[in-house]
Order: C-alpha cells, then sequence, then structure tokens
C-alpha cells in the first residue's frame, strides 16, 4: 500500500512538472548568429554589431569570416543563419537548393576604373592594353567586360585581362607605375588613389552602365539569411532588417566613428583608409523585393559570360525576402 500510494504522490509530482517544463522550454531564447565579412563590406554591419537590437526571446550573436565561401559553407552546415554575399554566390546557393531569403541589397556598384596614363580618356583607348582586374568571374570582371563590349572592345582580343594579383597587390603596383590600368572595387580604388598622386579614373564605369542599360546602379552584395529562420521568426529576422538599415545610415552619416568602430572590431581596414573610403563605397539598404530589376539585370551579365556562375539561370520570386 505504502509502496502504491508513494508512485501515486510521484506521478502527480511529475505531472504537476510538465507545464512548467513546456513553459521553461518556450522561454529558451533562439540564438542566431550573423556572419559579418572582413572588409569592406563589413563595414556597414559595425554600428549593428556594438549595438545590437533587444529581440523578445532570442540571442544575436555575430561572427567575422574573411572570405565568403566561409559564409556560404557555414550557412549550408546551418552554423550561422544570415551573412552578406555577393551577388551572384546568394544566386547560385539559392539555385542549389539552399533554402535562403535575399532581404536586401547592401552594397551597390563601386568599380572603379583607374589608370596613370594620362593618354586613356575613354573605353576605346583600352585597344591593345592590358588591364589588371579584380576578381576572375566576379562582379569587376564581368561589368568591365560588358561596358567593354558596348565601347567595341572583346577581352583577349581587342584588350588583355589580367587576373593574377590580388586586390591590395593592384592597388600598389598602380602607384608604383608597375600597372598602367586597372579594374578595381572600392575600398582598394581609394587606397591606390591615396598611395599614387598621378592615378585619375578617366571614365565613370556606373555612369557607363546607367546609359546603357537605364538603370541607376548594379548592387553588388546581397544580405541574406536562412529561410528556416524566415519561416520559423519573422520577428527576429524584421529586427535584423531595421538595426543593418540603421547601421548603414549611421556609417554614411559618420565615416568617421564608424571607420574607428571598424577597426576596433577587427573589420580588417585601418580607420584612415576607410575614413575616406566610407562616402565613395555606395552603402545602401534597398529590400531585395524592390531591387530584383537591378539584381535580375546584373546577374544576366553573369549568365551571359558564365552561367554557371549564378546556378544557370534567374532565381525565381521565392528568393526575395519581404
Amino acid at each position: 500500500m505504502r509502496h502504491s500510494r508513494y508512485l501515486r504522490r510521484l506521478a502527480a509530482v511529475l505531472l504537476a512538472l510538465i507545464p512548467l517544463s513546456g513553459a521553461l522550454a518556450q522561454q529558451a531564447p533562439t540564438v542566431v548568429t550573423i556572419s559579418v565579412l572582413k572588409g569592406p563590406s563589413g563595414i556597414g554591419a559595425a554600428w549593428m554589431m556594438s549595438e545590437p537590437p533587444a529581440i523578445p526571446n532570442a540571442e544575436l550573436r555575430f561572427a567575422t569570416a574573411a572570405s565568403a565561401d566561409l559564409v556560404t559553407a557555414k550557412l549550408v552546415s546551418g552554423e550561422i543563419q544570415g551573412g552578406v554575399l555577393p551577388l551572384n554566390v546568394a544566386a547560385k546557393l539559392f539555385n542549389a537548393g539552399v533554402p535562403i531569403k535575399a532581404l536586401a541589397v547592401v552594397g551597390d556598384g563601386m568599380v572603379k576604373f583607374l589608370t596613370n596614363d594620362p593618354s586613356i580618356r575613354r573605353l576605346a583607348d583600352l585597344k591593345g592594353r592590358e588591364v589588371s582586374i579584380a576578381g576572375q568571374k566576379a562582379t569587376p570582371d564581368y561589368l568591365f567586360r560588358f561596358l567593354a563590349g558596348k565601347a567595341g572592345l572583346e577581352a583577349g582580343k581587342d584588350y588583355t585581362p589580367i587576373y593574377s594579383l590580388a586586390y591590395p597587390e593592384i592597388a600598389a603596383q598602380l602607384a608604383a607605375g608597375k600597372l598602367a590600368c586597372a579594374v578595381l572595387p572600392e575600398p582598394f580604388a581609394t587606397q591606390a588613389m591615396m598611395l599614387g598622386k598621378a592615378i585619375a579614373s578617366p571614365f565613370d564605369l556606373d555612369k557607363l552602365w546607367t546609359e546603357a542599360t537605364g538603370l541607376p546602379s548594379y548592387p553588388m552584395s546581397l544580405f541574406v539569411v536562412s529561410g528556416k529562420l524566415a519561416g520559423a521568426r519573422p520577428d527576429i529576422v524584421q529586427a535584423i532588417a531595421s538595426s543593418y538599415r540603421a547601421s548603414i545610415e549611421k556609417t554614411l552619416a559618420d565615416p568617421a566613428a564608424t571607420a574607428k568602430l571598424a577597426e576596433s572590431l577587427d573589420l580588417g581596414m585601418k580607420a584612415a583608409v576607410a575614413q575616406v573610403a566610407i562616402p565613395k563605397s555606395n552603402y545602401v539598404y534597398r529590400p531585395a523585393v524592390e531591387a530584383r530589376t537591378g539584381i535580375e539585370a546584373t546577374l544576366s551579365l553573369f549568365l551571359a559570360e558564365d552561367p554557371q556562375s549564378v546556378g544557370g539561370k534567374l532565381p525565381g520570386a521565392d528568393f526575395y525576402g519581404r
């Protein structure tokens, strides 16, 4: 009898604890990790990192990454739930079946043609020349091929693209006079011009793009989140989106303070260079669904040159988050 009463009491206690355990489980915060790329792409997120939003029942963490490849791998594995990727990389990942949502364009066109040769004044003057280009099969490469083609120049025939140097090396060698022509994104273009006073940008690639396409700019960087997070906790996604937008607005409003903050967060740039580069780096926060026309126009450059660089097709409507 005593044993029976003990079991009944134990069962009653356990039943009483079930609602409590459920409540405790519901209170466990959702941990969300956002990857921030070291270098120019990460600077726009500096204020969000230093002043993360308070989100009910959620904990927001940040992890820096040295390359887009690392961000991609961690998104695939589920180690992170969001990050910034080059436009074509995000499209390729989505087309490969990885459930991500493009939330916003956070970096618009910021590619420049630079030269230390005053005889070069227009694209047509590059016939027979070598041009060092930052990143084979990346946006600067395909953008320049497209615009050079509009001027009647074919890569490999009318001019020779060179891909053997990394971005900082191109800037240094251009400044030293070892290279005559280069295509560089910001902030490396600014670095080159700070190092070499004879370096100029005789024609504006962004303006040429607008003349050729009718579009105001071309997106380069996308902020993406996991589809799982977007479906399960849209409140978290919206809070991060609002925080990121505010971070970019503060970055543009106060380049000096942002540059110091970025250096303190070890985002891969010295404050002196970042301060000069920020106003030229085209940081934006434009919801991807609103930027779809520009996104597809830019991805079409990749499709024309190398379909596999975007996964063989333009991503569908479900690529674009809200």
